[in-house]
C-alpha cells in the first residue's frame, strides 16, 4: 500500500509540478492582457476621444463647472421678471411696515448705481426683515425700484423716454400701467418718499 501511494506520489508529483506552472504562466498572461487593457483605456481617456470621453483634467473642469453656483446677477433688475398686479398688492402691504421699521432702526433702502447700472442698495439686515414677511430680498427691492421709476414715468406724464436718473431702473409698458391703475394706493403708501435724485 506504501509503494502504492508512493507511487501515485511520484506520479501526480510532476503532475502537481505542472499543473502549478500551467496556473501561473496562465494568471501572468491574464495579467499582461490586464495590464494592457488599462494602458489602453488610460491612453483612450488621456487623448480625449470623441464620445464623452475625457482625460482627468477634462473631467474634474467638468464636474467643477457643473458645481459652481449660477453667476449672480449683477443688479437687483437683472433677469428679473415684470411686476404683477397681485406682487405688486402685496408688495403694498407690505411697504408701509417696512418703511415704519427702517425709520425706527435708522435702515437705508434706495437706488444706487452699480459699475454704471442701476441697481438698488440694502443692508443684510433690511434683506433680513424683508424674507421674514415671506419676501425674496432681491425680488422685493426690485419692485420698490421699478415701482418707484414708473410712479415717476406717471407723475411727469408719461414719458418713458424723458431724461431719466440713472440710477432709475427700466421700467416695461406693463409696469407703467400697473402704477397708473394703482396710482393712489401707491401715492399713500408712499407719502414721504423722497423723489427719485437726479
Amino acid at each position: 500500500m506504501n509503494t502504492l501511494l508512493s507511487n501515485i506520489r511520484a506520479l501526480t508529483g510532476p503532475m502537481a509540478s505542472l499543473t502549478t506552472k500551467f496556473q501561473a504562466r496562465a494568471a501572468c498572461a491574464a495579467t499582461r492582457v490586464l495590464l494592457a487593457g488599462v494602458a489602453v483605456l488610460c491612453l483612450t481617456l488621456a487623448s480625449g476621444l470623441p464620445g464623452e470621453v475625457f482625460s482627468g483634467q477634462a473631467m474634474a473642469a467638468a464636474s467643477q463647472s457643473k458645481k459652481q453656483a449660477p453667476t449672480k446677477p449683477s443688479t437687483v433688475y437683472e433677469k428679473q421678471p415684470p411686476v404683477t398686479d397681485k406682487e405688486l398688492l402685496s408688495f403694498l402691504d407690505v411697504l408701509p411696515h417696512f418703511r415704519s421699521w427702517a425709520k425706527a432702526n435708522n435702515e437705508e433702502a434706495h437706488p444706487t448705481l452699480n459699475n454704471g447700472k442701476a441697481d438698488f442698495k440694502y443692508s443684510p439686515t433690511a434683506a433680513a426683515w424683508v424674507q421674514q414677511q415671506g419676501w425674496n430680498p432681491v425680488r422685493f427691492f426690485c419692485v420698490m425700484g421699478r415701482m418707484a421709476a414708473a410712479l415717476a414715468i406717471v407723475e411727469e406724464g408719461n414719458d418713458m423716454n424723458g431724461v431719466r436718473s440713472k440710477d432709475m431702473p427700466e421700467v416695461t409698458e406693463g409696469e407703467l400701467a400697473l402704477a397708473r391703475r394703482h396710482l393712489g394706493t401707491m401715492l399713500k403708501v408712499s407719502g414721504d418718499v423722497p423723489p427719485i435724485s437726479r
